[in-house]
């Protein structure tokens, strides 16, 4: 099905089984001395079982000068050899490729992780981080050369195939190369050659300890800023890259200017930016890999298939699915966990200075605790809700051996997924309870929809445990301005008829603080609602919503017109006319037609404490938003954990 894919391709001296490759991504599995765990190891060797051709271990840094969060492995300390070398070994006895990333944050950086000034080349503030890096010297640049070389030396004892040099995300050797972050007036700045320099310069270094390690880059193939490095420019810089000698070279795109690039979302089209490594396949021999949006074997296969690059990174597909290469190789297309470029769990978590997961897999970074292993005491298990929590639990509990009966009472699987995935831009997030279904379908659990368990239901039918994954329902609005116009909740919004949207000047209220709110917004929006206000009263719309997410609805938003008002609240009401005090002025929202309260939702627990009061011998779990009202990764995450403890 797959043949380019699953075609060897040699590099140097190690040759890759296939051309599905990772590249290198942040985990936050290493420890806050900078060592590899055992919680990496097992990550890597996850993915490396299931069969992909190469994985690029996460960034490591060079030189005590950069970090990007407290858990980094310090590739500038022997003391990382032990364990960095039992992880090469744990990834290349399935025959996979291993490569060292060698990174250097440069200005994109905050200095709280090392306690030392952020350094570039010019001292010129980062965007994003805000904090005026030091100048680096001569001395102190040759000095950072040294430093890739060293870590380069460790990984090579550490027996990594290969060492790839991170050029990209505005990192250091970026920062040298493009001029809106290079302003010296030495032989490091100035004009074309002099900005190349130092990437020529630690390229060489890395090369000189490489022996028969094969070498390569990571570079943004356009800086998509005024100013700053075109595609035209990039070109030019790997070519004379490439001329030195490379033995490979990784498009990218991305870093403080353009940062959703860095990770993009469902806003974004797959394979977004396979044009950038098409625009240098052409000009050179060397082996090129693309990257982002790439979640699918067809369309990996395509890209191969029309010449585009050599290797394809999917990176966050084999987050979600450590075992997408096996399944596309044995044609088992149906049954890869698909990523949906949600963000909540691998990004969003990155942000929150926490260890990766994923929104569908909750075995990310738990490859080992997590391991679904045949129960010693097979039971028969009744699981109440078929959303997204209920439907892994049922799935868990049947491939560990469990009897399972699944109670749906709509008559279609899916739950608030249904909801969410209704709004705009949100259309993948469904692909994860189809999956779901599928692999339900598949298995030996026994499937009610159309049906509400009862008390009944569940003291007739002999079960040994009851998980219940009832979810949570949204009531009367919490807040009730006036009654001269209609309040409502946000489900009873996302059931509005065209002609009550049409024309209509609606307020919107967030009480809820992720993306509800702006998605529930953006979607009267597109239905023609004459004006649509989002009004918190906290410091930001949305303020618990991952940042990449939030930026990208923004400027839908701002598209559409919509107004989001921050510390602002509801003072008084004039007829229909809202006067609310927003960061201490008073604005008026003129003749407002409609109300909708974005509230928490409710957990609906009623079943649940009718079998504790009546049926105490039946043990029961809480799943998902009966438990407490969250987010999907989280009721997933319970319906994975609870099937193991059953």
């Amino acid at each position: 099905m797959f043949p380019r894919l699953f075609t060897p391709l040699t590099i140097k001296n190690a040759t890759l089984p296939n051309r599905i490759i990772a590249t290198g991504h942040l985990t936050h599995f290493a420890s806050t001395d900078g060592l590899v765990t055992q919680r990496m190891i097992d990550y890597h060797e996850a993915r490396a079982r299931g069969g992909i051709g190469m994985i690029i271990t996460e960034s490591m840094a060079v030189h005590p000068t950069t970090a990007q969060s407290q858990y980094v492995v310090h590739l500038y300390d022997d003391k990382v050899l032990p364990g960095l070398t039992e992880l090469v070994s744990r990834i290349k006895q399935y025959g996979t490729v291993v490569v060292c990333q060698l990174h250097h944050m440069g200005r994109e950086m905050i200095s709280v992780d090392t306690m030392r000034p952020i350094v570039a080349p010019s001292p010129i503030m980062d965007p994003m981080k805000r904090e005026v890096p030091h100048e680096l010297s001569r001395a102190e640049i040759k000095e950072m050369v040294e430093s890739y070389a060293a870590a380069a030396e460790r990984a090579v004892k550490a027996g990594y195939d290969g060492l790839e040099v991170h050029c990209a995300h505005g990192y250091l050797i970026q920062q040298f190369l493009s001029p809106l972050s290079n302003q010296r007036d030495d032989e490091y700045g100035g004009s074309f050659e002099n900005r190349l320099r130092f990437a020529r310069e630690v390229i060489a270094a890395v090369k000189a300890v490489a022996g028969d390690r094969f070498v390569g880059i990571r570079i943004d193939g356009d800086e998509f800023a005024d100013g700053g490095l075109t595609m035209e420019d990039v070109q030019q810089i790997i070519l004379a890259l490439n001329a030195d000698g490379l033995d490979y070279i990784g498009l990218s795109v991305g870093h403080c200017l353009n940062y959703p690039t860095i990770f993009p979302n469902m806003d974004f089209p797959l394979g977004c930016f396979t044009y950038l490594a098409s625009n240098i396949k052409r000009l050179v021999d060397t082996p090129v890999y693309t990257s982002h949006r790439i979640n699918d074997p067809a369309l990996a296969e395509k890209i191969l298939e029309d010449g585009h690059a050599d290797m394809v990174a999917m990176t966050r597909a084999t987050i979600a699915d450590p075992e997408l290469p096996i399944k596309a190789k044995e044609e088992r297309i149906d049954d890869i966990r698909p990523c949906v470029a949600c963000l909540q769990r691998c990004f969003g978590r990155l942000r929150m200075r926490a260890p990766i997961s994923c929104l569908g897999n909750p075995a990310v970074g738990r490859e080992r605790e997590f391991a679904i292993t045949p129960a010693t005491n097979p039971k028969k298990v009744a699981v109440v809700g078929g959303g997204p929590g209920g439907m892994e639990a049922a799935r868990v509990l049947s491939q560990r051996g469990h009897k399972v009966v699944l109670y749906e009472k709509e008559q279609e699987l899916g739950g608030m997924l249904k909801l969410g995935s209704s709004v705009p831009n949100r259309e993948e997030l469904f692909n994860i309870a189809r999956w779901q279904i599928i692999q339900l379908q598949q298995s030996n659990v026994e499937i009610k929809t159309g049906y509400e368990a009862t008390l009944n239901d569940l003291r007739a039918g002999a079960y040994d445990a009851v998980v219940f994954a009832t979810g949570a329902e949204y009531g009367e609005p919490s807040v009730v301005f006036t009654e001269n116009v209609p309040h409502i909740n946000l489900k009873q919004a996302l059931e509005l008829a065209d002609d009550q949207v049409e024309n209509k000047n609606i307020l919107v209220i967030d009480r809820d603080y992720h993306n509800k709110a702006l998605g529930i917004a953006e979607q009267l929006a597109e239905r023609e609602a004459a004006s649509v206000v989002v009004l918190s009263s906290e410091v930001d719309v949305a303020l618990d919503m991952e940042s990449i997410n939030k930026m990208m609805a923004y400027e839908r938003l701002n598209e559409l017109e919509v107004k989001c008002l921050s510390k602002a609240k509801v003072e008084r009401v004039n007829g229909k006319d809202f006067i609310v005090s927003h960061e201490g002025w008073e604005v008026v929202l003129p003749d407002i037609d409609l109300v909708v309260v974005v509230d928490k939702p409710k957990v609906n627990t009623m079943l649940a404490k009718q079998v504790e009061q009546e049926l105490p011998q039946l043990k029961t779990y809480l799943v998902g938003n009966c438990a407490s009202p969250r987010l999907t990764p989280d009721a997933i995450f319970d319906g994975y954990r609870i099937a193991l403890e059953v």
